[in-house]
Order: structure tokens, then sequence, then C-alpha cells
């Protein structure tokens, strides 16, 4: 519970924006890596490999992010939890409701800023991703992090390509058994430029650099998104 302390206001409330500034810390990245975290490993992968080959910096949340439901529970043990008189905890449902709000809220701003911050989106379409049961609609999640994700990506207004670039340039830089919640969103993948490992293959035929601005540029090009 000690963690929490420094985020209490004199009047017992948490403040949010510290709460935020600590465990959601923006990055300077490139490009928003946008997955199920069923495949982490292999995104990681991926951005690894477009670090070294391209010097382009690519945001997942995992990696730098405390994890919430850390601060979820911290939050919890301390606003949530009560003892029964025979020594058992137990955590009171309503007040748990709003704790899970406030947490996922931070989580979903944090993630929208992230976002609005980088000047590309890649979404890894993959099985973990993507529900490919029903023929007539494919694009369809399972997972509500990816469905916000991809809504902010694909419906609110993204800034022009040269606001990312300002300041930069090519030469500086519990106990009961239950069925498992599980609910599906609409996405709109039709929306997304498809995009293939040999796309960013290609990308270091041209010039064979590690700017990351360049290198980019040259993905844009290829794809007819510039």
């Amino acid at each position: 519970m000690a963690a929490l302390e420094k985020y209490i206001n004199v009047d017992g409330s948490l403040e949010a924006s510290k709460i935020e500034e600590d465990w959601f810390t923006p990055i300077r990245s490139h490009i928003f890596l946008s997955h199920s975290h069923d495949d982490e490993e292999m995104v990681k992968q991926l951005a690894g490999y477009l670090k070294h080959t391209y010097g382009i910096e690519c945001f997942i949340d995992s990696c730098v992010w405390g994890y919430a439901n850390d601060l979820l529970k911290e939050i919890d043990n301390r606003y949530c939890r009560y003892q029964e008189t025979d020594g058992q905890f137990f955590y009171e449902y309503d007040n748990r409701n709003r704790s899970t709000s406030h947490v996922h809220m931070l989580l979903n701003g944090a993630l929208a800023k992230m976002i609005n911050k980088t000047e590309c989106l890649f979404f890894i379409n993959t099985p973990n991703s993507v529900n490919a049961q029903d023929v007539e609609n494919p694009s369809k999640t399972a997972s509500p992090w990816i469905y916000s994700e991809l809504l902010m990506a694909t419906e609110f207004p993204h800034e022009k390509l040269s606001k990312y670039r300002e300041g930069e340039s090519y030469e500086e830089r519990g106990y009961f058994e239950h069925a498992e919640l599980q609910i599906n969103y609409d996405i709109r993948i039709d929306k997304l430029t498809e995009l293939y490992f040999s796309d960013l293959k290609k990308m270091k035929f041209k010039y064979k650099t590690q700017d990351p601005l360049r290198n980019l540029d040259t993905l844009y090009r290829n794809k007819g998104l510039i």
C-alpha cells in the first residue's frame, strides 16, 4: 500500500495525473504496435528488428509501462477489501467495479495519447488478435484494448506527418468457478493498409540507412501513402 501514499491528496482522493505520470509515462516512438498480449514475444522480435535494421523506435505498452493490474491490486487492497470475522478477506463488488473503471480509464487515456504521439500504427493481425470464425464478417476481436486502439487509429483524426516531424529531420533525431467473460468488438481492419514482412525488408534496399524517418518515408511511398 505504501506505493499509493505519494498519490493521495489532502482530502484523501488519489491524484490521477501523478499516477499516470508514474505508471504510464509517454516515450518517444515512431510506431505504435497494436497487438494481442499472446503475441508479445513475436512483437518484441519485430520491434527489435525494426530498431536494429532501420533505427525505428516502436512502442510496446507492456515493455515500458507498469503492469496495470499491479496498480489495480494496490488500489483494491486499500479501498475495496474487507475482512470477515473469521479472518477471510473479500472485495466489495461495487467498489471493485469503480476501481477497475478508474484504472482502465487511466490506461486507455494513456494509450490514446501514445497513439496520437506516434506517426504510425502497426496492427499485428494474427489469430490471437482477430476472430476468424465469422466468414461473413471476419473482422472481430475479443480484446477490448485492440478494439479501443484501432478505434482511435481509424476513426479519430490523425495529425499530418509533418506534425510528428517537428524538431526532427533526417540528420538529427477469485474463489468460484465461472464461465470466462468474452465480448466481441467489431473492428475496421479495412481502413488499414495491408503490410507484410516483405514490405519491411524492401525499405533497406533503397537507402541502406538506419535513419528512421527516411526509412519510414520509403515504406509510406512503397505503399502509396505519401
